[in-house]
């Protein structure tokens, strides 16, 4: 009986360690975690993430862009292969997703964030097929126990805590007159947060 136990143990432990190292890895000097679900780990592009240009060329500090990746567990990749199924859609990769690659434009001042694209992902995130949605939600339409608006919200204050090194990602060369403008925004958000 001991030495079935011990195979057992052995087993689960095996099974265990392979789960774990099938977890894919994502960079922690690029990404920022910022919450889990039971079926989903969100995470954004801080290296990536920054304010976008005018028409005329000019720093936007009102539109936000940011990359972001949503890594699913079995239960999630389950569903997703399962309602391409369903729906008669191309499951050629799908048996290696992980999870998906967004691409957010926020709207600070109209409180909106546009999902311009998003991406299928493979293991070695690699798109497996990206779609162009271009779905526009009202962050006011949120329930503050959305887990989405919870994600929204983490972005919008890393951006405002982050200011003038978002706006010089866009333009190294900014005056010092902008750049005192943005810099007092910033604070001025820091010190009310």
């Amino acid at each position: 009986m001991n030495k079935l136990l011990i195979v057992v143990s052995m087993l689960l432990c095996s099974l265990l360690g392979n789960v774990a190292a099938a977890a894919p890895q994502i960079p922690e000097n690029i990404y920022q975690w910022v919450q889990s679900s039971a079926r989903t780990d969100y995470y954004f592009n801080a290296q990536q993430i920054c304010f976008v240009r005018d028409t005329a060329g000019r720093v936007d500090t009102n539109r936000l862009v940011v990359p972001v990746l949503k890594i699913y567990d079995d239960l999630m990749k389950h569903d997703v292969i399962s309602k391409r199924r369903w729906n008669g859609k191309s499951l050629k990769g799908f048996n290696d997703l992980i999870g998906t690659a967004e691409y957010l434009e926020f709207d600070i001042k109209a409180k909106t964030v546009k999902i311009k694209q998003i991406d299928y992902l493979d293991s070695t995130f690699t798109t497996i097929e990206g779609s162009t949605p271009n779905q526009v939600i009202n962050l006011d339409d949120l329930t503050a126990k959305s887990l989405d608006a919870k994600f929204y919200n983490a972005i919008l204050d890393y951006g405002q805590r982050h200011q003038l090194r978002l706006a010089e990602r866009v333009n190294s060369k900014l005056d010092d007159s902008f750049k005192a403008k943005v810099k007092a925004a910033q604070d001025e958000y820091i010190a009310s947060h």
